[in-house]
């Protein structure tokens, strides 16, 4: 099923981590699908002909690996609509130590050519746009096995045979032909597999039928009938037992979550039950917060694999031996929505499965443990993400340590949507997040950052260009170091806050990010939050105390450093130039005043901003003179709440709060 796809773009602004030990629950992850796609990603550059004449709507695979270890046969029925009357072959992704025997075209036997990795068929009549186009490829041979290879035939610690598929990103052409890209996706699929008798074939779907073939072998057909890219489709066989769980989304009707597993899953995994059965409330949190599970009709599921790690086969998860553990069961159920629903568009956007998983995965702690485990999880993702190289959108996906890198896709991708959270606050981050997951041109297609940020803009009501462009597009982080010091004045205290902060970095030359200080005294603190868009910035602030201690970010809700200067006040270069004084009156309605005294003349302006950070009113923007002024604001043309109002001169700004009522 092919996507035509939304161009969006929108055009700034707006209003804990600790880090103790890098997580082994996650290195092991990060290494084990470093592995796993290494050798698969030399097929990259890759291309089928006659990628945009066709759409492919459906595959039945049907293969049979009862013969002599390693080898496979095949047949492959695909179903696509053609999308160019000129159409005179059609091209699938098929390696060429796998031997084809024969095709045929609606029927019709006729000619083909074996490539590399791609057959390209010859049509033997012409088409229109629209019409439906059915190709049959017969195949067998043996799948290229390099010891990471997508395809494996091996042999179980029991001594029997053992055989499970593993495709991302472009290594389903080592065993079947398809068109092997993500933006492609089939309407659905049927897998037909016979294997020796005393064994069980698992795969996508719903096993709708189990025929004993009277010769030693058995067939299992099962169907799924979601779309599906070509990387997600899976087949495990193997001398499994299985155990079911179950997810009830109703009253009446419950979703079975089967797990298929080797006689010696406990010497590896001990806690394998325990933490399988984790997958039912984990369904819950996930289905309350991003929709119900997308493939609700059929099951979910896990099988046992030869790999260290997981991957998130559309309905069935294939996990390691070890791999049997709570945050790897959770990372990869995430995928369900994020990876197989929404599909990237293009690699360089894999932080939109990967990022994803890694995150909620620390917010399914949040909900079942509470805050404490959220923080917990995510403080380490955090000091990884410190280590990420290049940029979040993968430009460089030639190598596969840049695509899959822990610290950089996955980690910072977290440290991304975490960051996020806080400058949307919780109410509007997860509205969007359910919003980008629900969004029916999304929905069992593919998705782009562009697509995510859209949909971040339009709940929140903000423009979050200058967000996306420096977390996203942008590297490194920034590094703060920050001083204060307080004056007394007739009604209390200011508080002046110089942060500079370095980047390493021309992209972005710094980082513009609302930052919470939090200022205390004995028996008293308080908190307010500055928004920081220039490298070098001093802020003015009253205070009802006079603190002893200030913190910025306490609370690490930035990818950031900082370092307190203990030069004091001698930090705190900038001179004092100005005072903002409270509006009058106060509440008010329509009118204002607000007063303000220049010690000197300079570049002044005064502007206004609601609760949501967005500019509503500019007062003043001009040079002033030393002396005392008067600013009245009619505010009969917007809502009725809680307003800023801000005055600055160069880099030193000053803020207070009034309140309009309706």
């Amino acid at each position: 099923m092919k996507n035509f796809y939304r161009l969006v773009l929108s055009s700034l602004f707006l209003t804990p981590f600790l880090y103790s030990q890098h997580d082994a629950e996650d290195e092991a992850l990060f290494k084990s699908e470093a592995a796993k796609h290494r050798l698969l990603y030399s097929y990259l550059a890759e291309r089928t002909v006659a990628r945009e004449d066709i759409d492919v709507t459906y595959y039945r695979l049907n293969i049979c690996i009862a013969e002599q270890k390693g080898f496979l046969r095949g047949d492959v029925v695909t179903r696509a609509i053609v999308c160019d009357s000129a159409l005179t072959e059609v091209g699938f992704d098929l390696v060429n130590a796998l031997t084809v025997d024969s095709v045929y075209v609606d029927g019709t036997k006729t000619t083909f050519l074996s490539a590399a990795k791609t057959i390209t068929i010859t049509l033997p009549k012409s088409y229109s746009v629209g019409d439906t186009m059915t190709t049959h490829v017969y195949y067998k041979g043996y799948p290229p096995y390099t010891g990471l290879g997508s395809y494996s035939d091996a042999t179980a610690s029991d001594l029997t045979r053992w055989v499970y598929t593993l495709s991302e990103p472009y290594g389903a052409r080592d065993w079947w032909p398809c068109i092997d890209h993500p933006t492609d996706k089939a309407d659905s699929i049927d897998i037909w597999i016979t294997c020796d008798q005393n064994l069980i074939g698992v795969s996508n779907g719903k096993l709708i039928e189990t025929v004993l073939n009277g010769d030693g072998t058995k067939t299992y057909k099962w169907q799924h009938r979601y779309p599906i890219a070509s990387y997600l489709v899976s087949v495990t066989i193997g001398n499994f037992s299985s155990f079911s769980d179950w997810y009830k989304y109703s009253p009446t009707d419950s979703l079975e979550i089967v797990n298929y597993v080797l006689p010696n899953i406990g010497s590896t995994s001990p806690s394998y039950r325990t933490n399988a059965a984790l997958t039912v409330k984990m369904m819950e949190i996930f289905s309350a917060m991003f929709g119900q599970y997308p493939f609700i009709k059929e099951k979910y599921g896990h099988a046992q694999f030869g790999w260290s790690g997981g991957m998130e086969h559309q309905t069935l998860t294939s996990l390691g031996s070890n791999a049997f553990t709570e945050g790897t069961i959770a990372h990869e159920l995430v995928h369900q929505w994020f990876g197989d629903m929404i599909t990237c568009r293009t690699w360089p956007d894999l932080w939109l499965n990967e990022g994803f998983a890694q995150y909620f995965e620390a917010v399914y702690r949040e909900r079942m443990y509470g805050s404490s485990a959220y923080w917990s999880r995510m403080s380490g993702r955090l000091s990884s993400a410190k280590t990420a190289v290049g940029t979040l959108y993968v430009q460089d996906t030639a190598n596969v340590n840049n695509l899959f890198a822990g610290s950089r896709v996955y980690n910072k991708g977290a440290a991304v949507l975490h960051m996020l959270r806080h400058v949307l606050g919780d109410s509007l981050f997860f509205a969007s997040i359910y919003a980008y997951a629900n969004d029916p041109k999304l929905r069992y297609a593919t998705a782009s950052t562009a697509d995510f940020q859209f949909w971040c803009e339009q709940i929140s009501g903000r423009d979050l260009d200058w967000f996306f462009n420096q977390w996203v597009f942008g590297e490194k982080y920034p590094k703060y170091t920050y001083s204060y010091s307080i004056d007394s004045t007739a009604g209390g205290y200011l508080a002046h806050v110089r942060i500079k902060q370095i980047t390493g970095t021309t992209n972005p030359s710094f980082f513009t990010m609302p930052i919470d200080v939090k200022f205390a005294a004995t028996g008293w603190d308080t908190t307010v939050t500055l928004l920081n868009n220039a490298a070098d910035q001093t802020f003015t602030i009253p205070l009802s105390r006079r603190a002893t201690s200030m913190v910025l970010d306490p609370n690490e809700w930035i990818l950031r450093d900082a370092t307190f200067s203990p030069a004091g006040v001698d930090f705190v270069s900038a001179p004092y130039t100005f005072e903002l004084r409270q509006n009058y009156p106060n509440p008010f309605n329509p009118t204002t005043t607000i007063p303000f005294t220049l010690d000197k003349s300079g570049f002044v302006s005064l502007r206004v901003y609601d609760v949501l950070g967005r500019e509503v009113a500019t007062l003043v923007n001009e040079e002033k003179n030393a002396g005392e002024y008067t600013v009245q604001w009619n505010a009969s043309d917007v809502p009725a709440g809680v307003y800023m109002y801000r005055l600055q001169i160069g880099s030193v700004t000053q803020s207070r709060k009034m309140i309009l009522v309706k």
